[in-house]
């Protein structure tokens, strides 16, 4: 079967989980193309976009926040469009002359603005192939509601009502989770993973890491928290793609117990040697840890989906947060001192993900 993946540059969540999803389809026989949904819009458009989205995202988190709140706040009236709908669905001409010229089976989205997109089209009576929705937040984000897929995959059946009460009807939701990588499902001993990243077998380690983007207080953090951690216990730092910030933690003299890192592929490989996971709670970051059934403290660095991602987590169980630098330092350093405490939420983050994500939504779909 062929399978179009529609997905968004907006930040490097969303095309994860569509890499995601091309994996596990193709390992099973299927073939699947991945788009940048705004590139039918414009492609130039689309880039100018996409670095808005990250700018604001890393410099202006506040700003994010206010206009996620607004959307969230002001959903349009029954029987109107609201303008993200009417500015996004002006891509569609393009998209439709494409999918005209291919010959798809299916339209997976993992991003809102494709599943507008291909909506417009559906009301329109111009294509009739059966389209799907993956939901990346553990929440039902503003838009979700003006789309008409066949199906809603979410992130969890706890998640079920809310996108019930935003017009998403109970019979198209499935709650398979969002889909990571492969890798994410195998769990190495984590001296087994300490010895295949060159960190001594004797070290606790906790992996500090903000996305792909390397957002929030990490210079803060770097600065302050291996002072305080305890004999034999490693920072390790994941920078992601922001290189300025790279740059700027090994200009200053980088401490003994820490190590820093830019852009990896081996992320799995240090969630196996982390003993605690310290992230901003991004929909796939969060996921990633969780799979590997790993405790977790969320740095709550932009407001808007991820602080829902955060709430999830958080009264779930699954997860620690801190107002502050300081009172995430402490947590941190509490972990470390009394491990044991830990325990309870790996078990109950095992309890709940404990599927191959990828798998539910490619066997719904296919079948």
């Amino acid at each position: 079967m062929r399978f179009l993946i529609l997905s968004c540059n907006t930040g490097e969540g969303h095309n994860s989980a569509a890499k995601a999803i091309k994996e596990y389809f193709e390992m099973n026989g299927s073939y699947c193309e991945i788009k940048d949904a705004l590139s039918f819009w414009s492609k130039q458009k689309s880039k100018i976009i996409s670095k808005g989205h990250i700018f604001i995202y890393r410099n202006l988190p506040k700003l994010f926040g206010v206009s996620y709140r607004f959307e969230e706040n002001h959903p349009p009236k029954d029987g109107d469009e609201s303008l993200i709908y009417e500015l996004v669905t002006n891509g569609c001409n393009k998209l439709y002359s494409y999918l005209q010229s291919e010959d798809y089976d299916g339209i997976i989205c993992v991003h809102v603005f494709s599943a507008m997109m291909v909506t417009k089209l559906k009301r329109e009576g111009k294509v009739n192939i059966p389209f799907y929705f993956i939901a990346t937040d553990y929440t039902c984000s503003p838009g979700v509601g003006e789309s008409d897929c066949d199906l809603y995959f979410i992130p969890h059946n706890d998640l079920k009502e809310e996108f019930i009460e935003n017009g998403i009807p109970a019979e198209k939701i499935v709650a398979s989770g969002i889909p990571i990588k492969q890798n994410f499902y195998t769990r190495l001993e984590k001296k087994e993973a300490k010895r295949f990243l060159n960190i001594d077998e004797g070290e606790r380690v906790v992996l500090l890491a903000c996305g792909s983007m390397g957002c929030g207080p990490i210079k803060e953090l770097t600065d302050k928290l291996p002072k305080v951690l305890p004999s034999g216990v490693r920072l390790v730092v994941v920078c992601g793609n922001n290189k300025k910030l790279y740059t700027h933690i090994n200009k200053k003299s980088v401490s003994p117990n820490m190590t820093v890192l830019g852009f990896t592929t081996q992320m799995s490989l240090y969630m196996d040697a982390a003993d605690i996971i310290m992230t901003k709670p991004g929909g796939l970051s969060s996921t990633e840890g969780a799979t590997k059934h790993k405790p977790l403290v969320f740095i709550n660095a932009v407001p808007g989906c991820e602080t829902r991602n955060l709430d999830f987590f958080v009264d779930h169980g699954f997860a620690l947060s801190g107002y502050d630098t300081k009172e995430l330092i402490s947590i941190i350093t509490n972990c470390m001192l009394f491990p044991s405490d830990l325990d309870g939420i790996s078990k109950k983050i095992a309890e709940s993900f404990n599927q191959n994500h990828a798998k539910i939504i490619y066997e719904n779909i296919v079948k």
